[in-house]
């Protein structure tokens, strides 16, 4: 089966949450040698916004799939807001933060949907 047959969107999420968190990981070391340990935990605060805001979208999408496409359309646009709204609520807990740093912060935070879109793309053109 390609990259969303049985049993694929639970890989295919846990891939992409761990390849997340090391894109985070990676920036955050980055920035701890570059700039030091305030642009590091910004970076480590705007991955794991990423990470957390992205995983009631995966949960949403990884039930069940009988039912019918109703429902499915339900649960993404339902999973969809949730993420919207976490992203939009930690982002303003972050700005209550006198530490940090928004550059690193919102470049992993953006890092982290470019790896949301890349390795479902790379799955898809790999078959699985």
């Amino acid at each position: 089966m390609g990259a969303f047959g049985s049993g694929e969107p639970r890989r295919l999420a846990l891939r992409i949450a761990l390849s997340q968190l090391a894109v985070t990981v990676l920036m955050a070391a980055v920035c701890a040698l570059a700039w030091g340990a305030r642009h590091a935990a910004s970076a480590l605060a705007g991955g794991t916004i990423g990470i957390v805001a992205n995983l009631p979208m995966a949960i949403a999408l990884l039930r069940s799939s009988s039912g019918s496409p109703s429902k499915a359309l339900t649960r993404m646009i339902l999973g969809q807001l949730t993420k919207v709204g976490l992203t939009v609520g930690l982002l303003f807990v972050a700005a209550r933060m006198p530490w940090i740093k928004w550059l690193p912060l919102l470049a992993a935070y953006a890092t982290g949907f470019v790896v949301f879109w890349l390795i479902p793309t790379a799955a898809t053109r790999r078959g699985g």
